[in-house]
């Protein structure tokens, strides 16, 4: 058991915001927690508060993180404990099963406990699921004339080799990406109450936000400037920034409206991409007068702005699918057609009279992405969007 928060960061926390090799052992139990809780302000200055500010710096320059507090620790205790619970060796450590159920219900309460307010908090959360997400094993496999044997991230015993015939055996190497592979059920469970103790690594992968998650949660993150603009960017960026877009306003409008939309995705009407076996948290719609007119004006310039980064990288037009009937899909896409109603709120792409106009080319280029969209796109499409989106963003200038 890990009592000391000094070894319990060495050999967990700083290599998984570091990207070392994590250690796991026994699990940490509420009074480890508490123990460790008391000791929180030997972290202020050290191995681990450099970490997660380098971990925070990857996405915006000037990340103003706040001390380490029982709420962060919580959610380093929590990882730990998931893959506690996924050890391949778990089945050989003598344990009653209500032990496991404990463990498993302390990591579901330390997860709920962890989730942030404010964005410096949800930044922080993120330094370290963000890692969480990226973490990989290395299994080694025997294959022999009896066939394969897995060694799930663990060496190969000297013992099986020693008395081998050489050449009788090979021996290879995988790298998983633990996140993805089978869990446990209990694992399989928790994964979903992991995404929604950081809505900003949500924000930033929607394709993997739990079940029922808007991307409301963390929509008035987006008023940070550098924070937005990673965002776009991410999105952008990805191969499937197309299904992202749709994911993103489906999910936005079922929020809104609370009625899933025909031809929907289970993604882009809030369900989210849940692992087989999990059992995600219950969640309703974000209510309308919680959410606010500025957070929707501020999820629609984003997605807008993301068609334009993908013109300005000669990509859009390529990635543009003129047969899609994903109904968010096609409302993603006809979202610059709605500029011209949208453009005293939200502003223009191209920069305006703000000094920060781009030259003839990307202009033209624009628009002529524009113009191949008022083709592609159906009249009801738009239509729809002016009815049910834009009256909620026009709100935000009044």
């Amino acid at each position: 058991m890990t009592r000391n928060l000094g070894e319990f960061c060495a050999r967990f926390v700083a290599p998984l915001l570091g990207g070392g090799t994590v250690h796991v052992a026994a699990p940490v139990r509420p009074a480890d927690f508490r123990a460790m809780a008391g000791e929180l302000a030997t972290l202020r200055n050290g191995d681990v508060a450099a970490l997660r500010l380098q971990r925070a710096q990857q996405l915006v320059a000037e990340p103003d993180l706040q001390d380490p507090g029982a709420e962060e620790l919580a959610l380093w205790v929590a990882l730990y404990n998931l893959l506690v619970l996924d050890h391949p060796d778990r089945g050989r450590v003598w344990a009653r099963q209500a032990t496991w159920r404990r463990v498993e219900s302390a990591a579901r309460y330390w997860l709920l406990f962890a989730r942030p307010e404010g964005f410096s908090a949800a930044l922080a959360n993120h330094a370290a699921v963000g890692a969480f997400l990226e973490l990989s094993r290395r299994d080694q496999i025997l294959s022999g004339a009896e066939g394969e044997l897995r060694f799930v991230g663990q060496e190969i015993p000297r013992r099986r080799l020693r008395w081998t015939v050489p050449g009788a055996l090979s021996v290879r190497e995988e790298t998983i990406a633990w996140w993805s592979s089978a869990h446990v059920p209990e694992v399989a469970a928790l994964q979903q109450d992991v995404l929604w103790a950081s809505p900003v690594t949500c924000l930033l992968r929607p394709l993997t936000a739990p079940p029922g998650y808007s991307p409301l949660e963390g929509a008035s993150f987006l008023r940070h400037r550098a924070f937005a603009r990673a965002v776009c960017h991410a999105w952008a960026s990805s191969r499937h920034w197309i299904e992202i877009g749709g994911t993103v306003l489906g999910s936005l409008l079922f929020s809104l409206t609370g009625r899933p939309l025909s031809g929907a995705t289970p993604a882009a009407q809030g369900t989210g991409a849940a692992s087989a076996g999990a059992k995600p948290m219950l969640a309703l719609p974000a209510p309308v007068d919680t959410a606010g007119p500025e957070d929707v004006a501020a999820l629609v310039a984003a997605l807008i702005h993301v068609h334009f980064l993908r013109v300005l990288e000669l990509g859009a037009r390529l990635g543009v699918a003129p047969t899609s009937r994903d109904r968010p899909v096609q409302m993603f896409l006809a979202l610059p057609l709605l500029l011209p109603t949208l453009g005293d709120v939200l502003g223009s792409p191209l920069g305006g009279t703000s000094g920060l106009g781009f030259d003839a080319q990307v202009e033209r280029r624009w628009i002529e992405y524009i113009d191949h969209l008022g083709e592609l796109i159906p009249r009801s499409v738009v239509e729809n969007l002016l009815a049910t989106l834009v009256p909620r963003v026009v709100k935000a200038e009044e």
